[in-house]
């Protein structure tokens, strides 16, 4: 009897100890308004300093940030301009990846993705950038004839670390900003997207998936990523899977969900700023950021955060 309560002791030990290691994963998705815009006293000169503030804020609000995703990151000659340079040069404790979406790729806007290199380290055979067009592999290319700009994706595998040793959880993260003006370029890139998703070499790997994706939770588009079906040229697209929208699942009820506020007093109505997950990630909490400094907004879009972790 002693040595079966013994036993029994041992395992629920053992499960204590494995939940105490699976530690929360911090996320953050941020447009932070591309520095050549015309927007006077909201220049990225005047606000360059208040976007770092976003991301040292959470040291004090639970530790540091693991992933973030920026869209609308100019990278430029001109050091003016350049908001990659800036930003990177300003994070030590952070990793970077990215590429310009123009066939270019040191000048144009990119999708700066950063991580804690203390904590994760990227997989040097699974990482990159692609277009949102039926060319993916090619710069600057896109397919829809009504979309406002060329689109891409940066992403990685990540393997995380524990005293600069592989734990053997790895994650998938990926960064995007989604057409402007052409739904139907939205609703294209989506498809693009889910599948490339459903297709990874390691498929069992959980993934995060966020950005600026430029409509509102009842879009086609968005409905489509959650695992609806989708009309597209006349024909109903099914999804391979469904992702989960972390603020909905840590808010389901929430009616105050305005993400971009165009430098204006209030935000709008929608949220069209998201971090998504695959089903093997748990969401602990997610929240819009829309702390101004000085009365001013630290970019035209209210940042979004997510905490989760490896279920």
């Amino acid at each position: 009897m002693c040595c079966r309560l013994f036993f029994i002791l041992m395992l629920f030990t053992s499960s204590v100890l494995f939940a105490e290691e699976q530690l929360p994963i911090n996320i953050l998705t941020f447009n932070i308004r591309l520095s050549s815009a015309k927007d006077g006293k909201n220049s990225w000169e005047n606000r360059k300093d208040f976007v770092l503030d976003v991301i040292q804020s959470k040291s004090g609000n639970g530790g540091t940030y693991d992933f973030i995703g920026f869209q609308e990151a100019v990278v430029s000659p001109r050091q003016k301009f350049n908001q990659v340079d800036y930003i990177v040069s300003k994070m030590n404790l952070y990793n970077s990846i990215w590429l310009s979406r123009e066939k270019t790729p040191n000048a144009g806007e990119a999708m700066l993705l950063l991580w804690n290199q203390d904590r994760w380290k990227i997989d040097d055979n699974e990482k990159g950038t692609f277009w949102l067009s039926d060319t993916p592999n090619v710069a600057g290319s896109k397919t829809d004839k009504d979309a406002g700009c060329t689109r891409c994706v940066t992403f990685g595998l990540f393997h995380e670390l524990k005293n600069g040793q592989k734990t053997g959880q790895k994650i998938y993260v990926a960064n995007t900003h989604y057409d402007h003006k052409s739904e139907k370029a939205r609703q294209k890139a989506a498809k693009q997207i889910m599948n490339w998703i459903a297709n990874q070499k390691e498929k069992n790997v959980p993934l995060i998936f966020m950005g600026d994706l430029n409509c509102g939770e009842k879009s086609q588009t968005i409905r489509f990523m959650q695992g609806e079906v989708m009309k597209l040229d006349n024909i109903d697209i099914k999804p391979p899977l469904a992702l989960i929208d972390t603020f909905r699942a840590a808010n389901p009820d929430e009616n105050d969900i305005g993400t971009f506020n165009g430098f204006k007093e209030q935000t709008g109505k929608e949220k069209i700023d998201y971090i998504f997950v695959t089903k093997n990630i748990k969401t602990i909490s997610s929240r819009i950021i829309r702390t101004k400094y000085n009365g001013f907004w630290p970019s035209d879009h209210c940042p979004v955060e997510a905490i989760v972790s490896f279920k």
